[in-house]
Parts: C-alpha cells; structure tokens; sequence
C-alpha cells in the first residue's frame, strides 16, 4: 500500500511564528583597559587575565536579515599585581593609611564575575557564494547590545599573611559578595562580530568576538584616584581626585544555535487535515540546497562544469 500527503510551506512568510532561534555560547573573557569618561586616555592598575564565560540568547527574526533578541551573560573576570605601589587609591586613601591602617605594596589579586541582561539587534549579512557552486552555507553577521550589567567583586592580598603587617582586614574591596552582597547596576554597551557555519536548516555553529564598554570602574576591584590624592585628605573631599572611567572588556564565544517555529494551530489542523503533514522552513533554507548543473546553466549559459579538465 502506498500513502500520499499533502505538504505545505506555512513558514513561507515571517510573521510572529516563524524564525526565532535560541543560541548558547561559551568562550574566553578578559578586562582590556579602563577608559576615561571623556575618552581622552586609558590605563590599567592590574595584570589582567583571560577567565571564563557563557551567554544565553533567544531571538526573533522581525525583518529578512534583521534579528531582535534578549540576551542573558555570566562573564568572569581575573588580575594580579605583583607591586602595588603605583595604585593610587591603595596607596594614598585614608581607608589604608590611618592611624590603625599602613598600607603596603604587596602583590594583589582580584575576582570578578559580572551579570548582564541586555537587548540587541542583529543583522545577518547574506551567505557567502562562489561563481561555480553559488550560495555556501556560510555568513557573517554584526550585532550590538544595550543593557544593565550587575558586577561581583573581590580584591585582596594574595598572601593572607600581609593583613598581619598592615593592618588591614580580608579582603582589601569587596561588593556584590557575602557579607555585603548588594549589587549596583551599570549600563553596557557590546558591538559584536560574528561567523554562522550552517549544519542544518535548523543548527547553526558560530564564533564570535565581541567588546564590552562597561559603566563601572571597579571590574579589577580598583578604584581609580589622581596621584594628587594624599591620606591628610578628608573623606568629605576625597571625591574630587576622583578619576572617571568605563571598564573594557573583550569576549571571544563559539556557541551552538537553534531555529525553531511556533505553531499553535497544529492540534487543529490534524484534527481537520489528517492527510497533512506540515514540513520545517526558516528565511535560511534558501541556502541549504547547493546550486544544481542545470540551474547553473540557466543562470551562466556561458559557463561549462568541466571547463577545469578541458585544455
């Protein structure tokens, strides 16, 4: 017995079903440097190190090519420095040099972890194409986010044993941690750069780099004070030798993505169209499918498949 059923593109058109895609990443994540707020200049009080991250992302194709989507972050951050006598605030707030406090430029470590929720939009530039096969299943996409990030952070000696000859207690900074674990939010900024490699109609795998302007300055636990700065400075006057600056930070993510489609009138239509069998489509299936000989033909009638072994 041989059985027939009807098929039916209804993922032809974009509308609020169709083309929507969840994408995890994981990768690399460093500080670069700290920027001043009028961008004049940068610098940067610690040794930073590469550390660990991952984003979760759901996103909705609104136009052809044009993404909008939401964007959940966990990104960790690490330093060191080995002498601490040119960090500013350590070495010439009152909070560290006091009465009971004389601080002193042992090496220091610092551990952030940071949150960030973001929106962002996405443009998905048209796949790659060769004269002889047409399209790949390859293309490059740019992207950027806006949101609130929420930092973690701590910094301290990186031998415990130096809290006994200064004074100080463990850690040197800490917010967003046990005991004190009330987070401020900031703002952030991320262009991104990106490279889809399409498995399937369904899976994409891609790598992307992307750069992060954060509206904090204490990623690396430092707090960033002019050289004019001196502990006879009272803490009502402290803020004015204070320097302004964004933290920058770089991500590179290779990740996983899936497109999938709504379809609320399934149940429905089974029930009415039993002999109907509805097949998957996103706007990317016009590049899964390589170009065949005789399409390349109508297209390039000048153009011969064996040209290459002809002499």
């Amino acid at each position: 017995m041989s059985s027939s059923y009807g098929q039916g593109w209804v993922v032809d058109e974009n509308n609020f079903e169709t083309n929507w895609n969840f994408t995890f990443q994981y990768g690399r994540t460093a500080l670069l440097s700290e920027v001043t707020k009028d961008f004049s200049g940068s610098s940067n009080d610690m040794n930073n190190q590469s550390d660990w991250g991952f984003n979760l992302q759901i996103a909705k194709m609104v136009w052809d090519q044009v993404d909008l989507g939401f964007e959940f972050g966990v990104s960790n951050y690490k330093g060191y420095k080995n002498f601490s006598g040119n960090v500013n605030w350590l070495m010439l707030h009152s909070t560290f040099n006091n009465t009971s406090n004389d601080y002193q430029p042992f090496p220091i470590y610092y551990d952030s972890d940071v949150t960030n929720f973001s929106f962002y939009i996405k443009y998905n530039f048209i796949n790659f194409s060769t004269f002889t096969r047409g399209y790949l299943k390859l293309n490059i996409y740019s992207k950027l986010a806006v949101g609130l990030l929420l930092p973690s952070v701590e910094m301290g000696f990186k031998d415990k044993a130096n809290y006994e000859f200064t004074g100080l207690s463990h850690p040197l900074y800490l917010k967003g941690r046990y005991p004190s674990p009330q987070k401020d939010s900031h703002f952030i900024v991320s262009p991104a750069l990106g490279l889809n490699y399409q498995l399937s109609e369904r899976f994409f795998l891609s790598a992307e780099t992307s750069f992060q302007l954060i509206g904090a300055d204490n990623i690396d636990g430092i707090h960033n004070f002019s050289t004019e700065l001196s502990p006879d400075v009272t803490n009502s006057i402290t803020p004015d030798y204070r320097i302004d600056v964004y933290d920058l930070t770089a991500k590179f993510m290779v990740g996983v993505t899936y497109f999938f489609n709504f379809d609320t009138h399934k149940q429905q239509r089974e029930k009415d169209l039993p002999w109907f069998e509805n097949r998957y489509r996103s706007y990317y299936s016009k590049f899964h499918k390589q170009t065949t000989q005789k399409d390349r033909q109508d297209r390039l009638p000048f153009y011969h498949d064996q040209f290459k072994s002809e002499k």
